[in-house]
């Protein structure tokens, strides 16, 4: 009898770990939202074990009204986490936006009140749009939605330099970098006297006519 409860429960591991919300393989452990999930009650935890080099998943609900916040990786209440996630965008393409896991500005529209969530799964990204909660901004620095952010009509998306399509002169531009946790810090420049940003080369140059 206890051989055949043994099965059984076999059996069942071996069906929630096929079936879990999240491929954990993609992930690494730590705990990820049900995409799939529009109430944000869902998610998976990814458990590693080290001596089979396998992952471990088990699809959780969150408890009562919580929701879970992928920002903190963790249930709390819906008054700290507002559940707005959407299907996958069709511009920009992920391939193009989304370069590692995390979440980054949307760069469309420019008013920070949404923000760019990048999974990737089974080697290709998903990027799915979450919307800050109301007189909140999101900040691309600390990748939270905050009261007290300034947002400005630019947010990097990648690193590299940009031009600051608001300044008529061509002069000035702005310098991304992205740090280690997948954010972006960005710096604005002007070009020294007598020279422009060329947007194509991304330099300061005096070869390049400012239109």
């Amino acid at each position: 009898m206890m051989s055949h409860f043994f099965t059984v429960l076999v059996v069942l591991c071996g069906v929630g770990w096929v079936h879990a919300a999240v491929d954990c393989r993609a992930t690494g452990a730590g705990r990820f939202a049900d995409l799939a999930d529009e109430k944000c009650k869902n998610y998976t935890l990814c458990i590693y074990v080290k001596a089979t080099d396998s992952y471990l998943a088990y699809n959780t609900v969150c408890p009562s009204i919580s929701v879970f916040n992928p920002l903190i990786s963790k249930c709390t209440s819906p008054t700290n986490y507002v559940c707005n996630i959407t299907v996958s965008m069709p511009r920009p393409s992920p391939s193009t936006i989304c370069t590692s896991d995390g979440y980054i500005a949307d760069p469309e529209p420019t008013n920070c009140a949404t923000y760019i969530q990048c999974v990737k799964i089974r080697g290709v990204f998903t990027q799915l749009r979450h919307r800050c909660p109301e007189y909140t901004y999101y900040n691309p620095n600390t990748t939270l939605c905050e009261s007290n952010y300034t947002c400005t009509d630019f947010s990097c998306v990648a690193p590299g330099r940009v031009a600051d399509k608001a300044d008529f002169t061509c002069r000035k531009y702005y310098y991304c970098v992205q740090l280690f946790n997948g954010t972006f810090a960005q710096f604005k420049y002007t070009c020294p006297a007598d020279s422009v940003f060329n947007p194509i080369t991304r330099l300061c140059t005096t070869h390049y006519s400012c239109s």
